[in-house]
């Protein structure tokens, strides 16, 4: 059969496994192409990295090696060695723009935006340069300067249907409706013929999202009709998705566009239930209103929800920075719990009840306590969650897991 490996008697194996002639090469220090998490790459990379006297071969170990660091989350090791990297070959497209990259998943928006105006003066032909400058734009609140970069990304490559998607999609942030609508209906023409499964599924989230972004009730405030408290019901919600973009889209301040994404990113998960979009907009909330720390503090709960402990953690950090909020410090020892850090977790719980009891940081205490075993301290914890009002079935089975089979009963004790 075309393409299959061919098959070896055993005595023909071990020859080649045994032989000098037939070993395999020795793959280059800090490849990207090699396992870059085994401590094996690891440790040759930083070997090479060491004895490196030219500055260009330097910088390229450095990028391979960052480049692994960001395989393996270590970004703050990555932003190291890229920095270094460039400080040795500072006109080098690539690594400025691997830079920018990470500057993004810490959200150094303003720093990664810096990094990708160099790039695109080294490689003005580059579309990933575009790519990233959109998305870094996008979550630093220019929308406009996302917009400039998606439509350049898809000059440079008109047969990819994603660049023409991000461009459609950049397109409903500023409103331009029509527009957007035009680029996501190509965009299924260019999925379908290029066979982009990827592209297409996008495609379909584009065309509901557009619908819903559309879809505002003509007259009236829209300010007051974007308001958590008639999202009632799924119906509700899917109004007031529209409406609250049409408020983000008439508002004057920072402020009054954080308050509508706010509002907005309740109203999708009562909607249609995306997380996804959700946290999308409380990461716009934050780039519109910096200064205010319940920002941070949504984004780091939403991203709690979303399974992404890391992001979350840092978000709860940089709220913590700005004041010494509970439920920051709350929201924290849950990301520190999830990430394995039980002491951080249980100082973090305790500090935030001290500050103001509530559910979160006993959450976590409950937790704590289960998982080391002390079932009287988890169920009295958990007890105390359900008396505060909570009824989620994971506090009702972790109860029924440590004998409490008829909670209100036991709660009246």
């Amino acid at each position: 059969m075309p393409g299959q490996r061919p098959k070896f008697i055993a005595s023909a194996l071990a020859l080649v496994a045994f032989s000098p002639a037939f070993a395999a090469p020795n793959p280059q220090p800090c490849s990207t192409q090699g396992d870059m998490k085994s401590a094996l790459w690891r440790s040759s990379c930083d070997a090479a990295i060491a004895v490196e006297k030219d500055a260009k071969v330097r910088a390229s170990l450095l990028y391979g090696r960052a480049y692994g660091a960001v395989e393996d989350f270590r970004y703050d090791e990555a932003l190291a060695d890229l920095t270094t990297a460039l400080e040795l070959a500072p006109d080098t497209a690539a690594y400025l723009r691997e830079r920018a990259y990470v500057q993004v998943e810490l959200s150094n928006f303003e720093q990664a935006i810096a990094d990708l105006d160099r790039a695109s003066h080294l490689s003005p032909d580059d579309p990933l340069v575009y790519r990233e400058r959109a998305y870094a734009r996008h979550f630093h609140g220019d929308l406009q300067g996302a917009y400039e970069d998606r439509v350049r990304e898809f000059e440079l490559t008109p047969a990819v249907a994603a660049a023409l998607l991000a461009r459609g999609n950049a397109a409903m942030w500023l409103g331009r409706f029509d527009d957007a609508r035009a680029d996501v209906k190509r965009a299924r023409k260019l999925a379908k013929s290029s066979g982009d499964e990827d592209a297409a599924r996008g495609v379909e989230e584009a065309q509901t999202n557009l619908e819903l972004w559309s879809n505002a009730t003509r007259s009236g405030d829209a300010a007051k009709l974007c308001q958590a408290a008639r999202m009632t019901d799924e119906d509700d919600a899917r109004k007031a998705i529209g409406n609250c973009t049409k408020a983000l889209l008439e508002a004057k301040t920072g402020v009054a566009k954080a308050d509508a994404l706010t509002s907005r990113s309740t109203a999708w998960l009562v909607a249609i239930g995306s997380q996804k979009n959700s946290t999308e907009d409380l990461s716009l909330a934050r780039a519109f209103d910096p200064e205010d720390v319940h920002r941070r503090v949504n984004l780091g709960y939403s991203y709690l929800l979303s399974s992404h402990s890391w992001a979350a953690n840092r978000e709860f950090e940089r709220a913590l920075g700005m004041v010494r909020d509970p439920f920051a410090l709350a929201g924290r020892a849950a990301a520190r719990l999830n990430l394995g850090d039980k002491e951080g977790a249980m100082a973090d719980a305790l500090a935030s009840n001290e500050l103001e009891p509530n559910e979160g940081a006993t959450w976590v205490l409950a937790d704590l306590a289960y998982d080391r075993g002390d079932r009287d301290e988890a169920r009295e914890l958990y007890l105390l969650i359900y008396e505060r009002g909570s009824r989620q079935g994971d506090l009702l089975e972790r109860l029924r897991g440590l004998g409490v089979a008829d909670p209100d009963a036991a709660v009246k004790k």
